[in-house]
């Protein structure tokens, strides 16, 4: 496995590992309290209990504390590469913060960028497989193409040790799920920014379809339905993210922006995503019943998230949403409690 430490720490920093079950692993350097606290934007929390415990350990590594509690590792060997790569896009560059996730053929290894005080520059994704490879790949081609006021710049795509190197910009603003009026406005409005201008496709001749039928697999028969459902309607071709959860969305000055664009395509479907933050959170973090869940997800977009003369289709934007996310992850990943909650949601009947 790839020593985190040795490949993209600076010389001569202690940092904190922090470790969790099935193998994920933080890097933390120990600079300063302002690089400690600030090294935590890797940690992720989604629910309550999360958010509570990364704030407990947020103010005790902070502190200093991680020094009785935690192992603490040091880069053994001369020279930052991965600094020497980016100092001339980065000049305040001084460090760094690590996630490698899960170990496997997918992992990814994710590092926060800082300079001496703790101030975010911007992120970086490696990968030396093949399947994440090419998932940054795709993200780096998403991040040229989108518009300028919806996600993060590249800064540059390159090969780097044994794989590949993204770097991008920090994205502005915070967490924020769309839950009022307002906020579904915004999202609304994210998603019109990613519509490209030319024509409509009737839906059985979309590109979008034409992509999912070509990885639906066993899912082609629920897939036929839902087709079969949005009768003629047309649809405008627009940029789609593939993974618009909330934790991948950023309210900035009255607007959404996201980031992650790993699965990203130039040819969605226009809408098709407006409710996949909704079936997210509906899912993982609240775990509402999917029939509960369907209908008041239908009802939202009616009201709020489709335009005329989408919002009469609203449930069935609904169930492509949700089979967009499972052709999408199922495989490579194995059928798990989420693959079934989608499964429902999407054979739900909503009158």
């Amino acid at each position: 496995m790839l020593d985190a430490t040795e490949a993209f720490c600076p010389p001569g920093v202690d940092a904190i590992e922090l470790r969790a079950p099935g193998g994920r692993h933080w890097i933390f350097p120990t600079n300063n309290p302002r690089v400690r606290w600030s090294s935590f934007g890797l940690y992720p929390a989604h629910r309550r209990r999360g958010r509570a415990y990364r704030a407990m350990l947020r103010v005790w590594l902070t502190l200093g504390g991680g020094s009785y509690t935690h192992r603490i590792v040091r880069k053994r060997t001369a020279g930052w590469p991965l600094g020497e790569l980016l100092l001339p896009d980065m000049p305040t560059l001084a460090t760094v913060a690590v996630y490698m996730g899960n170990p496997g053929p997918d992992q990814k290894i994710t590092i926060q960028l800082m300079d001496a005080e703790g101030g975010i520059l911007g992120y970086a994704k490696y990968a030396d497989r093949t399947r994440p490879r090419s998932l940054i790949a795709n993200e780096a081609r998403m991040l040229e193409a989108i518009p300028e006021d919806v996600g993060p710049h590249l800064v540059r795509f390159t090969p780097f040790l044994q794989g590949d190197l993204l770097v991008q910009t920090r994205l502005p603003g915070q967490t924020r799920m769309p839950r009022s009026p307002r906020l579904y406005l915004a999202h609304k409005q994210f998603l019109e920014r990613l519509i490209q201008p030319g024509e409509a496709y009737p839906i059985r001749e979309h590109p979008y379809v034409e992509s999912l039928y070509s990885r639906a697999g066993a899912r082609g028969e629920m897939l036929d339905r839902l087709v079969h459902a949005l009768g003629d309607s047309e649809w405008p071709v627009a940029f789609m993210h593939g993974d618009l959860s909330p934790t991948n969305m950023h309210w900035w000055r009255d607007h959404y922006l996201a980031f992650d664009w790993e699965y990203g395509s130039k040819t969605g479907l226009a809408y098709v995503e407006a409710p996949h933050p909704l079936i997210e959170f509906a899912s993982l973090i609240r775990g509402t019943n999917p029939q509960a869940a369907k209908r008041a997800i239908s009802r939202t977009l009616s009201d709020h998230l489709l335009p005329l003369p989408y919002n009469s289709l609203a449930p069935h934007v609904a169930s492509l949403a949700a089979l967009n996310m499972l052709i999408s992850w199922y495989p490579p990943r194995e059928p798990d409690a989420y693959e079934r909650w989608l499964t429902a949601f999407v054979e739900t009947d909503v009158i």
